[in-house]
């Protein structure tokens, strides 16, 4: 358990070292960045690729994970919006007025003029909001509650790609497996013709044997093509995932084999989840928000203080006689009497906002515990498969040899011989299909969990491909 939780402290460590880039602005990758990730797994012309190293390439490329990096430089800018909003204004302001005639005062001989018919106007404004109703406050900290909401939904999104990469390496080792498969189905009727064509040369067997034999293998090679085709396409998808060329040559180092599985059970299982999932602390910081706006929202009913603060110079008006620069200072206020309702339509908007956030809060936590729970029984009726597939795969490889060599000693039947290599290639796929299956539930419930339920000193070496 100590060792979990230090590598839960590690990892923590590095999705907030990640956060911090991202604020930072280094967390977009370039494509210079991107060409000298994927050059650290080129060798000899092509990308091998373990899972982890899928993953990692993933987390630095993938685009859904790009664009929540962008939302969360958003959220981070709204925060700065919102501060800004509390700080002092300065600003400078000009004018120009022209006027059909200038308006003076005449007296006998003397004429005194009060404004131009140009006038100009030039000023330097400083303007503080003392008191908005705790709007302005409301607004900092429901704008950093939602950045944090954004973070955790960031983390919720990357565990997401990470199963939904891993379902996909699943996906192209299965698909390789099958093709093994198609293609030992394929030698085995090779060599099982070859048997027949000199059993029927002989006239020991009739003909129609051979024509049967290769009628097999021709569907056989078929299969194979679409075997090729299956696995050209679960490639894709994982390169796609990866956002890297489909045209680019992959290589995958590990092969599809058998992970150990949690020993906690279902019910500590849905603690864990609960404590960790990042949905669980988004939906918090989202009502944390929601409160706060509605405090911004009641806000609107108190009144709202300013000072403000004016140098100005004027040229051409009335108060160009007395000097062409003046200064002023003042403090506003303003309290809504009537305003039609808009400010209790307000309140009761944001007030239905934060019920509906709580009532999101329950349905995820609901949520939470049946993926926990659908994932922890698929992963035990997988593994319940496993233990059958591998019994039927050891008894269909028995079958077949026992068939071939009766069939060459003259005591079998052909047919013996075809359904016996056709009930083992089905237990070939069916064992490695139940292997994929598994890894997959296995992967489904470190997601639903929000963290790898598996010891790392009892995960076994994973097995090279040869």
């Amino acid at each position: 358990m100590n060792k979990t939780m230090r590598n839960t402290g590690i990892r923590d460590l590095f999705i907030v070292s990640c956060v911090l880039l991202t604020v930072l602005g280094y967390a977009r990758v370039s494509p210079a960045a991107s060409q000298k990730l994927m050059h650290h797994f080129e060798k000899e012309g092509q990308l091998q690729l373990s899972l982890s190293d899928c993953l990692e390439i993933a987390l630095q490329q993938n685009h859904d994970i790009r664009l929540t990096q962008e939302a969360l430089a958003q959220a981070d800018a709204k925060i700065t919006q919102a501060r800004a909003a509390m700080l002092p204004f300065l600003g400078v302001e000009g004018s120009y007025t022209g006027l059909d005639e200038k308006l003076s005062f005449s007296m006998g001989p003397q004429s005194l003029t009060f404004m131009n018919r140009d006038i100009y106007k030039a000023g330097i404004v400083v303007r503080q909001p003392i008191f908005m109703g705790g709007g302005l406050n409301a607004a900092r900290k429901a704008s950093q509650y939602s950045r944090d909401a954004q973070a955790q939904e960031n983390r919720a999104i990357e565990k997401e790609i990470t199963f939904q990469v891993t379902r996909a390496y699943r996906t192209a080792q299965v698909s390789k497996a099958f093709r093994k498969v198609a293609v030992e189905a394929v030698d085995l009727l090779e060599a099982h013709e070859h048997d027949v064509a000199i059993l029927v040369d002989k006239g020991a067997n009739p003909g129609i044997d051979l024509l049967r034999t290769r009628t097999e293998l021709a569907n056989a090679r078929k299969e194979m093509n679409g075997a090729d085709n299956a696995v050209d396409l679960a490639y894709s998808a994982l390169k796609h995932l990866l956002s890297i060329s489909l045209e680019a040559s992959v290589v995958l180092t590990e092969a599809l084999a058998r992970s150990p599985r949690p020993v906690a059970d279902l019910s500590s299982l849905t603690g864990m989840a609960l404590l960790q999932r990042p949905e669980r602390f988004s939906m918090d910081s989202k009502i944390a928000a929601a409160e706060q706006a509605l405090k911004a929202a009641k806000g609107k009913y108190l009144p709202t203080i300013a000072l403000e603060g004016r140098y100005e110079y004027l040229e051409g008006g009335f108060r160009d006689l007395e000097g062409g620069d003046h200064w002023t200072v003042g403090v506003g206020a303003q309290l809504p009497l009537w305003n039609w309702g808009e400010t209790t339509a307000r309140v009761r908007e944001a007030r239905s906002r934060l019920f509906q956030v709580r009532i999101q809060q329950e349905k995820t936590t609901d949520r939470i515990c049946l993926e926990v729970r659908q994932a922890f029984l698929d992963l035990g009726k997988a593994e319940k498969n496993i233990e059958a597939a591998e019994s039927a795969l050891n008894t269909a490889k028995e079958a077949y040899r026992q068939a071939r060599a009766r069939y060459r000693a003259g005591e079998g039947t052909n047919t013996d011989v075809l359904d016996v290599r056709t009930a083992l290639s089905r237990a070939e796929a069916n064992h490695t299909q139940a292997l994929f299956d598994y890894n997959v539930a296995l992967a489904a419930l470190h997601r639903a969990v929000g963290e790898v339920v598996v010891e790392q000193a009892d995960i076994k070496e994973k097995e090279s491909v040869e």
